[in-house]
């Protein structure tokens, strides 16, 4: 009980203190109060590049972001980090589709993309054949959703040699979404029973599991 009290705890202090960052960040430049609440990461800058103002839907609400994913692609074509020699990590995939995504939201940087297309292309399958079938659990959950989001913006993404690590991939994701659902499911049927008072102890545990699977996403 302590245990599960004070990691909820440190969940609320965590969450709080970003949230801190980010109100005493808003000021004239919007990327900067921004980054204080997400890590600094080719991924996390191109979802906020994709942003739309609310006031001016056709130009980006952060355009510090955008910028940003125009002047950092590594001359090899993807964004995202490297190991200590300098070679992409996995991490770089889903980084690059989605820098990719986001130039593509806003009609620019089309030579971006054709780098980035032909950096997936020469280097997918290398990259993934070093985790055989075994991907950590945040790739499993990213990677389909941001090939998914390439296709749906026009861009042809493809992985002729991949296609069976690909497809596992796909697999595993549907698996791990499938039983956070129906945790998730679990505690709202108790809820609508009215029995939920019954059970504080069992949900708090379940949903404490789900947030703790979104972090891991999102870290």
């Amino acid at each position: 009980m302590e245990n599960s009290s004070s990691s909820i705890q440190a969940l609320v202090s965590r969450i709080k203190e970003r949230v801190t960052h980010l109100i005493n960040g808003n000021n004239s430049n919007n990327y900067i109060g921004v980054q204080s609440f997400v890590s600094p990461s080719a991924y996390d800058t191109a979802w906020l590049a994709m942003v739309a103002d609310p006031r001016q839907p056709d130009e980006p609400m952060f355009k510090a972001c955008l910028d940003w994913v125009l002047d950092n692609q590594n001359p090899a074509g993807f964004w995202g980090q490297t190991d200590w020699e300098g070679f992409p990590t996995i991490d770089s995939l889903p980084a690059t589709l989605a820098c990719m995504i986001a130039l593509k939201t806003w009609n620019l940087g089309h030579q971006h993309i054709q780098k980035g297309m032909a950096f997936i292309s020469a280097h997918a399958a290398i990259i993934l054949k070093d985790y055989g079938n075994s991907f950590p659990r945040w790739f499993t959950i990213i990677f389909p959703g941001m090939i998914e989001l390439a296709k749906k913006a026009g861009m042809e993404v493809s992985f002729l040699h991949e296609i069976e690590q690909i497809n596992g991939i796909f697999d595993e994701r549907s698996k791990i979404l499938q039983r956070e659902q129906i945790k998730i499911c679990t505690v709202h049927q108790l809820q609508r029973l009215g029995l939920s008072g019954y059970f504080n102890e069992e949900i708090k545990q379940l949903l404490e599991q789900v947030y703790r699977e979104i972090l891991l996403v999102l870290e």
